[in-house]
């Protein structure tokens, strides 16, 4: 006789993931200056929390790579987050000229989310 066991429960969600891809297809080869990109993640609303600031390795703007060797990250979201908008996408720094981005949003129960920035 075989005795089983079944409990009940929430299930937990699948992950959200995030698929960020990066790079360029304009000639910035004279372009010598440093760059820092970082993938991004925050909460939306009055209560906005900061989830993922990760860094790229610095490079030279003309080492941006083009669309043949572009650059691809897959990121989960943190558990607890499932259903609430976020913000996703590039920041970054290029010494000398100042902070931008390359921001979106990922809606609620979006299970993935596809970030493709064409540096310019």
């Amino acid at each position: 006789m075989a005795i089983g066991s079944c409990k009940k429960g929430a299930e937990t969600p699948p992950p959200r993931t995030i698929w960020y891809i990066l790079y360029t297809k304009q000639d910035f080869s004279e372009v010598r200056d440093t760059i820092r990109f970082r993938l991004h993640i925050h909460t939306t609303g009055t209560t906005g929390r900061l989830l993922l600031d990760s860094n790229i390795a610095p490079m030279r703007v003309n080492e941006v790579p083009d669309s043949l060797h572009r650059l691809v990250f897959t990121k989960t979201v943190p558990p607890g987050h499932e259903n609430e908008k976020l913000v996703v996408g590039f920041v970054y720094d290029i010494d000398n000229v100042g902070e931008s981005w390359f921001l979106d949003s990922m809606n609620p129960g979006d299970r993935v989310k596809k970030i493709e920035y064409s540096f310019r």
